[in-house]
């Protein structure tokens, strides 16, 4: 796998490393020009833009090494063609969230107006609600990858012009299943809308923290989910071996 994964870096490296450039360059030449409150909004849409470009090349990156008769030739195993694109979207991920770390913290420090920690500390969200929700924010991103790597491998497997309908068809039909099946076998979903409470006053926009209480059946939905995905991922492994054509 990590032979792979050294393939799909060597090939996106340029794209990869031009995003972060402009990225940077956004941050330390634009910025600090823009009005009261515009470095925050540039930042916001810029780091969106990074991450969804990213989490787009992830996928395309599954795309050629299950499609790509090159990627075929090299000796791993099936299961590391999945695996591969996962880690290469979690290392850049990784370095994104790092690069975000920084940026923040050195704004934090030039800027006397901004105080994060005051903020987060009058909003009342305490530090196991951050890492709740940051768990789930990338656990939802995790299973949604493994649902569109299945419906690929879905388009893949057909011959026909239609293949790529199918998949998105069979993308629609998998998450709409499973969130029934979900639904009606658990209750108390988590979702960010619980963990964090808005409201809008006077004075503007205030933020607090509901908590997240893992009961049972939580905890019973997530182990649903880990199950799910570990099957999704075997079919997806399959269907890559036998019926996707090169």
């Amino acid at each position: 796998m990590m032979t792979l994964l050294k393939y799909d870096f060597k090939r996106n490296w340029n794209t990869l490393l031009a995003s972060l450039v402009t990225l940077i360059i956004l941050q330390v030449a634009v910025a600090p020009f823009l009005p009261n409150g515009g470095e925050v909004i540039l930042a916001i849409v810029s780091y969106t833009a990074v991450g969804i470009a990213t989490f787009v090349k992830m996928i395309k990156t599954y795309w050629s090494n299950i499609r790509a008769y090159n990627r075929r030739l090299v000796p791993v195993s099936g299961l590391s063609h999945v695996l591969s694109p996962l880690l290469f979207g979690a290392i850049c991920g990784l370095v994104l969230a790092v690069i975000g770390t920084i940026h923040l913290l050195i704004y934090d420090s030039l800027n006397s107006r901004m105080d994060i920690m005051y903020f987060i500390n009058m909003s009342g969200i305490d530090f196991s609600s951050i890492i709740a929700v940051i768990l789930l924010s990338l656990w939802v991103i995790l299973f949604m990858s493994i649902i569109i790597f299945l419906s690929i491998s879905i388009a893949g497997s057909f011959r026909w012009i239609s293949g790529p309908w199918i998949g998105l068809v069979a993308y629609f039909i998998i998450t709409s299943v499973l969130s029934w099946v979900e639904n009606v076998i658990f209750s108390g979903v988590v979702s960010p809308l619980q963990v964090f409470h808005f409201t809008e006053e006077s004075t503007g926009m205030t933020i607090t923290s509901n908590g997240v209480v893992w009961t049972g059946d939580r905890w019973g939905s997530t182990i649903f989910e880990v199950i799910v995905a570990i099957g999704l991922v075997a079919l997806t492994v399959y269907l890559n071996n036998k019926k996707v054509e090169v």
